[in-house]
């Protein structure tokens, strides 16, 4: 019993060191990033990844680096699903806010805003505004009209859908869309165009709920090793 329990401590304590070593990397390569170095933390990530390939600090740093913009919200939201508790999952989740803004799919990114108001209801980013100072927030011609007019027009019932890609190239977009008409779901491919280039963006299903997504995505994750992002169509 004394051997077990040496060993669970020498196990804990090997993992609090490990924590503790990521961390201070995590440290050092954020000041690079403000410093303006992206290309030399850009190459230590295969290394960070490889000595801790589970450090929500260290996928955060894979996101800021990645060119991709569609790649990197995918990492963004797998710190939020995978570690909710770690700091670094409010500063995911308002990144992937910022994708969808900048995006215009403004119904989406103010849902995200309101997970992180509900679930980090202290973190800076929920409670500093939103940061993105764009004057107001532009016109989105999928909500309502306001006054009058919305009572003669009421909006219809919010839907939502699960993003199984984001594709900067159409024919990758085209064929994430044609695997998932292969196997009965219906599919939705839009297009939006950012900082000049255009993305393509995969969507899965019509649901009248956020949970009844998530439970459909868990699904998708589980057959077919795909993941997926809930938003609104």
């Amino acid at each position: 019993m004394k051997r077990v329990i040496l060993i669970l401590f020498l196990f804990g304590a090997r993992a609090q060191l490990q924590a503790q070593a990521a961390d201070a990397e995590v440290a050092r390569y954020q000041a690079m990033l403000q410093n303006g170095q992206v290309e030399q933390v850009r190459g230590a990530i295969p290394s960070l990844l490889a000595r801790y390939p589970n450090n929500p600090g260290v996928l955060y740093i894979q996101a800021q680096t990645t060119s991709d913009g569609a790649e990197a919200v995918r990492i963004y939201q797998s710190i939020v699903d995978n570690f909710p508790a770690s700091p670094w999952a409010p500063e995911a989740l308002f990144r992937v806010y910022q994708f969808y803004y900048a995006l215009g799919l403004y119904r989406t990114a103010e849902m995200k805003m309101a997970q992180l108001k509900k679930n980090y209801p202290t973190s800076r980013r929920a409670t500093g505004g939103s940061g993105v100072d764009t004057g107001g927030l532009p016109e989105d011609t999928s909500r309502a009209p306001s006054g009058a007019q919305a009572g003669e027009h009421p909006a219809a019932p919010t839907r939502y859908a699960l993003q199984v890609g984001a594709y900067t190239a159409q024919a990758n977009a085209e064929r994430q869309k044609a695997f998932f008409e292969n196997l009965g779901y219906s599919v939705e491919l839009i297009s939006r165009v950012r900082d000049n280039q255009s993305l393509y963006l995969v969507l899965v299903g019509s649901f009248a709920s956020a949970d009844e997504a998530k439970t459909k995505g868990a699904e998708i994750r589980a057959r077919y090793h795909v993941e997926s992002i809930v938003t609104t169509n």
